[in-house]
């Protein structure tokens, strides 16, 4: 992972507004995710791989089964 560091509420908030289901079976897509993470932080220059793997780690703790669904090369191509 690279060295941006999301605040654990954002990144709290970012898996509780992305998530789909309820109760046992919640499911995080990351592209989502990162979507939300992006329009909280403001932050538009991180990787979307790197905002995956620090949403990803919060959500498993939170019970959430996790979807890497990004569009390959989506960030590069303007996405």
């Amino acid at each position: 992972m690279g060295c941006h560091h999301h605040h654990r509420d954002d990144l709290v908030e970012a898996v509780r507004c992305s998530v789909l289901g309820s109760g046992p079976g919640l499911l995080l897509p990351t592209s989502k995710a990162v979507e939300e993470l992006r329009i909280l932080t403001g932050d538009f220059v991180t990787p979307d791989r790197d905002m995956a793997d620090e949403l990803s780690t919060v959500a498993v703790k939170l019970g959430c089964a996790v979807v890497f669904d990004e569009q390959a090369g989506a960030e590069m191509a303007g996405f």
